[in-house]
């Protein structure tokens, strides 16, 4: 897939994980949106070569939440 592909996979999945963040925190979605921005995941959801823009939002919402827990 080329980088183009990527990024519009990431645009479309991004706001659904912020989402889901916001549900399960409960938090407004400025912060999930902030903490998202700020996390690991994403700086690893970044990395076209890692393949997490493969997973579903649930699954990144559960790598999001090992994360914070941690």
């Amino acid at each position: 897939m080329n980088k183009e592909s990527y990024r519009v996979i990431r645009i479309l999945l991004i706001p659904k994980v912020v989402g889901l963040i916001a549900e399960a925190f409960d938090w407004d979605e400025i912060k999930a949106c902030t903490a998202f921005y700020n996390s690991k995941l994403n700086e690893q959801l970044e990395q076209d070569e890692n393949d997490l823009w493969s997973c579903s939002e649930y699954k990144l919402l559960e790598l999001f939440r090992k994360e914070i827990i941690q």
